[in-house]
């Protein structure tokens, strides 16, 4: 649910600052701060120049790529 809620935040492209979007979740700002760190670790978001600073990369991202990225793999390990 986390992710969905950063997600919904951000779903609009603009520059968002991370303490802003705690304050307006009321959640601690390490919890943003985590979903914030995937999105941008799988390629779904950037930092701004300053670190407070994120958005979603514009056009293909989809909400369900962060849900399967998220998800382990279902291949049997060799």
């Amino acid at each position: 649910m986390l992710l969905w809620y950063v997600w919904i935040r951000l779903v609009d492209g603009a520059w968002h600052r991370v303490d802003e979007i705690s304050k307006q979740l009321r959640l601690p700002s390490n919890a943003i701060e985590w979903a914030a760190k995937f999105l941008c670790d799988k390629g779904m978001a950037e930092r701004g120049f300053e670190e407070d600073e994120i958005r979603l990369h514009q056009g293909n991202a989809k909400f369900e790529d962060a849900v399967r990225a998220l998800s382990p793999s279902s291949k049997p390990s060799k």
